[in-house]
């Protein structure tokens, strides 16, 4: 009859045979984005670091964390009872992205529901499978580049394509 190891400590350990029995564990191969939108920029940041901090403590893999270039939408208010413009606002929208990579299956849930429930005010959440739309949307665009790649088309008269790889 064999018994447990036990070390200095006190603790028993048990034999290599016993963690070879144990099942593995199911991971999430793929990347996982975090995409937190929120019109407060400084309120947006805060969560962004609450997730990265959730990340850390919770041992996954920082894949990486980008932000995206502001957008900005114009909202109006009309007069009642007519279509005359009564006021003009211009509402900028911020975009911080989280991502992730190997999440163990059991931790996907938990981190999911975590990141939801301590959500900040005016702040929200989309957690979706990275694509390959996710890298072309963190380009910004050279708009000076863009001109003069027109002129040039317009003197060779042969069409750029700002898509292809320039040798």
């Amino acid at each position: 009859s064999s018994s447990p190891v036990v070390s200095s400590s006190g603790s028993s350990v048990d034999p290599d045979y016993l963690k070879l029995l144990k099942p593995p564990v199911p991971v999430h191969e793929g990347l996982i984005n975090v995409q937190l939108k929120g019109y407060d920029f400084p309120v947006l940041e805060r969560q962004a670091r609450r997730v990265l901090k959730l990340v850390s403590k919770l041992n996954l893999t920082l894949s990486e964390a980008w932000p995206t270039p502001l957008r900005s939408f114009r909202v109006q208010t009309f007069k009642p009872q007519s279509t005359t413009v009564d006021k003009s606002y211009d509402l900028p929208i911020y975009e911080r992205n989280v991502q992730i990579a190997m999440v163990p299956g059991f931790l996907l849930g938990t981190f999911i529901d975590l990141v939801q429930k301590n959500l900040a005010v005016g702040v929200t959440v989309n957690i979706h499978l990275h694509g390959p739309e996710h890298l072309e949307i963190r380009q910004i665009p050279d708009l000076e580049l863009e001109a003069l790649e027109r002129q040039l088309e317009e003197l060779t008269g042969t069409p750029i394509n700002p898509h292809q790889k320039k040798l």
